[in-house]
């Protein structure tokens, strides 16, 4: 036989009995006849649905080793390489046109260059943007535009007339009208009081203020394909893996959190989430692996003791308390997180990370 494994589900192909049929029903050594009858296949499940279904009959201690192998072998099995080339395609497209939005806030989305950038036609791209972002185009422009707005209006002395501009409004009473369908409060009174928050004052609002070079990131988006809490373990997994078969995972590589939104105002599951992980050279994407450089500058580092769930506490504490308290403001960056240790391998309230806030004086 050719193939000495099915092509769908990787199983050793034995014997001609084990062969799977054509429409005509004769055998056919591309695939098991578990997953292959009569010209089609059994189920129509993904890759990771399949690896998942294989995993329930591997019972030994080499599970964890056995799963790790099947995400290496199945991309390259028949059935799955040509749409795994497709998907890593896709995914590296839309990287690049969310790269572009962040930058481009103050302009409207114009389909014809964001359809150029990610390489598809017009007709396709808003179909492959909400498969793989889960919301529309217009939809989360507009739901990022008003979360920047929210934070300037914490943040600085901006007028919401100078903000209508900043965002690519046409007026104040736009921007006024758009935001309070989205908050459910009009811009006038999206304030809160420091008596609110002075009882979380047990976190340490104490930060380094340091200068940080620049680093080499490569990522992997959290969102709707993960979901879950249980998702980004899973997210992390995939990230360390590709670091390390790639030979890109070094003992100076650190795990980092990148968010692109205000952590402090955006709902967790809707955050723009990247899970990255250091490393010490420039790379080309890959498929849902993306590449990114965090520019270097002026930090305010805070440290967290504890369960992540107590990020969302400190996110908002920092920009409602310490900033407008300091002598300082934020400038144009990302917040990013850095994790000290794992996890798994500590006491919750051992858990250590480090939040980073790009700031000028």
């Amino acid at each position: 036989m050719r193939n000495s494994v099915c092509q769908s589900c990787g199983m050793p192909l034995k014997s001609v009995e084990m062969l799977g049929t054509d429409i005509n029903g004769y055998r056919i050594e591309d695939y098991c006849r578990y997953c292959f009858i009569d010209g089609q296949f059994t189920s129509n499940v993904t890759m990771d649905e399949m690896i998942k279904l294989c995993a329930k009959f591997v019972q030994n201690e080499n599970r964890e080793s056995v799963i790790k192998n099947m995400r290496i072998q199945f991309p390259t099995l028949k059935r799955w390489a040509r749409k795994e080339d497709t998907q890593n395609e896709y995914h590296k497209s839309i990287n690049k046109v969310l790269d572009y939005i962040n930058d481009h806030l103050n302009e409207k989305p114009d389909l014809d260059t964001l359809s150029q950038i990610a390489n598809v036609s017009p007709f396709h791209f808003h179909r492959i943007f909400k498969a793989i972002i889960g919301e529309n185009l217009g939809g989360y422009v507009q739901r990022l535009r008003l979360e920047f707005v929210a934070r300037q209006l914490r943040t600085t002395d901006d007028s919401l007339d100078k903000l209508s501009e900043k965002v690519g409004y046409n007026s104040q009473q736009a921007l006024s009208k758009a935001f309070k369908k989205h908050f459910g409060i009009p811009p006038s009174v999206y304030k809160i009081t420091k008596g609110e928050w002075n009882k979380y004052r047990v976190l340490d609002l104490s930060p380094r203020i340091c200068k940080i070079n620049s680093k080499h990131v490569i990522y992997i988006r959290v969102m709707d394909e993960y979901g879950s809490t249980e998702s980004y373990s899973e997210a992390w997994k995939k990230l360390y893996t590709y670091a390390v078969l790639s030979g890109l995972f070094s003992k100076d590589s650190e795990s980092l959190g990148v968010s692109f939104d205000d952590p402090s105002i955006t709902e967790a599951e809707k955050c723009r989430f990247y899970a990255c992980i250091s490393i010490d050279q420039h790379v080309k994407p890959k498929g849902i692996f993306g590449y990114k450089e965090l520019d270097g500058g002026l930090y305010a580092i805070f440290t967290l003791k504890g369960h992540y769930r107590e990020l969302h506490n400190l996110y908002k504490l920092i920009i409602f308390i310490w900033l407008p308290e300091s002598k300082y403001k934020l400038r144009k960056g990302v917040f990013y997180e850095k994790y000290l240790n794992n996890p798994h391998l500590v006491a919750e309230e051992e858990i250590l990370t480090e939040v980073y806030i790009p700031i000028k004086e």
